[in-house]
């Protein structure tokens, strides 16, 4: 086989339907396939973020019932100082 016509056949295929109708058949295939990953990837970022964010809400009411607890007692030194 001459170069000449290695080059018309590699021409005919790279021109046919066919090979193009698989190439895009299997990039639509790799694009789901890497778009189920990520989505994964995602969700497991989304609990541990959420889980995260439940701690800071715990720690917060905390806080939040420990500043009432100094007011209180603030309340009670002033009334007695005064």
């Amino acid at each position: 086989m001459d170069i000449v016509s290695t080059v018309t056949t590699a021409s005919h295929i790279a021109n046919s339907q066919v090979v193009w109708s698989i190439l895009c058949i299997c990039l639509v295939v790799y694009v789901f396939w890497n778009s189920n990953k990520r989505e994964e990837r995602l969700m497991k970022n989304l609990e541990t973020l959420t889980e995260a964010q439940g701690e800071q809400a715990n720690a917060m009411r905390e806080i939040s019932k420990s500043l009432t607890s100094l007011e209180g007692r603030m309340d009670r030194m002033e009334k007695h100082i005064f």
